[in-house]
C-alpha cells in the first residue's frame, strides 16, 4: 500500500468537477440523475443509457450532458452514425438559475379528505433535485447561442460507411465503423492534458449517440443476427474501457438495446460499463392510458451502479423511479401510486366481500360511530 498517497483536493479538482474517493466526478447536467447514480459520472468510466424505443428521451439526456460540458468549459467529442452530430448541439439547453422556492412543490393548505390521523405525517419528497448541489440547472425551452457553441472546444465525428483509409485497422471488427471510432477516441485521448498524471488537467466528454443501431450492423456478414450485433459491440466496449482508464474523460453512450433479440448481449456489455440505466417510455404502451401512471412519462431503471474506490456502490433511497419531461426540464422522481380517495362500486364490492358472512354482509358506509 506504500504506492498510494492522499491527493490534496485543491491541487486535484478541475472546474465543473468534484473530488470523491480521490476520483474526479463530472455532472451529467441533471441533478436528480447525479444523485441516483452516486453523485455524478466518474472520470475514466463509461455511462450507458438503454434508450427508449423512440429514442427521444435518451436524446434529451445527451443534450443535458453536452450542455453541462459547454457551461463548464470542458472539451467535447460528439460521435454519431445515424445523423450529423452538429445537428445535436443546435438544441443544447441553456443554463438557468433555479430559486429554492421553485424547486419545492407547492401544496395548497387545504383540509385533507382522508383520515385525520394522516394529517400529522411528514410530506413525502419525491424529487431528488434538492439532494445535491452539483452541476447546473438547464431550461429546455431555451437554447445555447451559436457564438457560445462556436467558442467551445467541440470535435465532431460523423461516421459513414465508405471512403475508408488504409491506416484504419479494421481487421478485428466486422464493421469498419467501430475501428474508425476507436481510432478517433484513441487520438483524442493522446493529449497529455487528459491524463490523470498531468498537472494541467482538462475534462473530455465523449458522447456516442445510438451505438449499436442498424447503421452499425455489418451487412456483409453471414453470421446470425445476434452475433452480427453483439460481436463488434462487445469488443468495442471492452477496448473503449481500456482507453479511458487512467484518463480524465467520461463516455456517455446511448444504446438501443430493444433491438437485441437476446439479453445476453447487454449483460456482457455491462461488464465493461460503470453505470447503466434503462429508460422505459409509456408512449405506445398500455401504461400510457393507465390512470395510475398519469403523472409520469415512463419508468427509470438502474441496471448497474459502480463501486469505484469503495467496497459497495451508492444505493439511492428508492429504486422505484419514474421520470417526467416537463416543458423546461427532465426530472427523475420516486414512483408514488396515487391513493384511491373516491367511493366506487368496486370498492363497495370489496368492502362487502371483506366482511365475514356471520355479520350479515352490511356495507362499511352503513356503520355509524
Amino acid at each position: 500500500m506504500s504506492g498510494f498517497h492522499k491527493i490534496s483536493e485543491s491541487n486535484f479538482t478541475v472546474k465543473g468537477t468534484k473530488l470523491k474517493n480521490n476520483l474526479l466526478f463530472a455532472s451529467s447536467g441533471i441533478p436528480s440523475l447525479d444523485y441516483v447514480i452516486g453523485g455524478g459520472l466518474p472520470t475514466g468510466g463509461i455511462f450507458a443509457i438503454e434508450s427508449d424505443v423512440l429514442g427521444g428521451y435518451s436524446r434529451v439526456l445527451t443534450k443535458y450532458f453536452l450542455a453541462e460540458g459547454v457551461v463548464c468549459n470542458h472539451d467535447l467529442l460528439i460521435v454519431s452514425a445515424d445523423e450529423n452530430p452538429e445537428e445535436i448541439v443546435k438544441e443544447l439547453p441553456q443554463a438557468c438559475v433555479v430559486q429554492k422556492d421553485d424547486r419545492d412543490t407547492k401544496i395548497p393548505q387545504e383540509e385533507m379528505k382522508i383520515a385525520w390521523r394522516y394529517e400529522s405525517l411528514a410530506k413525502v419528497e419525491s424529487s431528488f433535485d434538492n439532494e445535491t448541489n452539483f452541476g447546473h440547472h438547464f431550461d429546455l425551452s431555451r437554447y445555447i447561442d451559436e457564438d457560445t457553441i462556436n467558442n467551445s472546444n467541440i470535435s465532431y465525428c460523423y461516421l459513414q460507411l465508405g471512403n475508408e483509409t488504409e491506416d484504419s485497422d479494421s481487421s478485428c471488427f466486422k464493421n469498419v465503423l467501430y475501428a474508425k471510432l476507436l481510432k478517433k477516441v484513441k487520438d483524442a485521448l493522446a493529449k497529455e492534458e487528459y491524463k490523470r498524471s498531468s498537472k494541467s488537467k482538462k475534462i473530455l466528454r465523449i458522447s456516442i449517440h445510438m451505438l449499436g443501431s442498424p447503421v452499425w450492423l455489418a451487412v456483409d456478414c453471414d453470421e446470425e443476427l445476434d452475433n452480427r450485433y453483439g460481436h463488434d459491440l462487445i469488443k468495442f466496449m471492452y477496448c473503449l474501457r481500456i482507453l479511458l482508464r487512467d484518463t480524465n474523460a467520461v463516455a456517455f453512450i446511448t444504446i438501443p438495446s430493444h433491438l437485441f433479440d437476446d439479453d445476453h448481449i447487454m449483460n456482457r456489455l455491462l461488464h465493461s460499463i460503470d453505470n447503466a440505466v434503462r429508460i422505459e417510455s409509456f408512449a405506445g404502451s398500455d401504461k400510457e392510458t393507465n390512470p395510475v401512471f398519469s403523472e409520469y412519462h415512463g419508468l427509470f431503471h438502474l441496471t448497474k451502479l459502480s463501486a469505484l474506490y469503495s467496497l459497495v456502490p451508492f444505493v439511492p433511497s428508492s429504486l422505484d423511479l419514474a421520470f417526467k419531461l416537463k416543458r423546461k426540464k427532465f426530472v427523475i422522481e420516486k414512483l408514488h401510486l396515487p391513493p384511491e380517495l373516491q367511493e366506487s362500486s368496486e370498492r363497495e364490492q370489496d368492502d362487502i366481500t371483506a366482511v365475514p358472512r356471520s355479520c350479515g354482509g352490511f356495507k362499511k358506509k352503513d356503520i355509524e360511530f
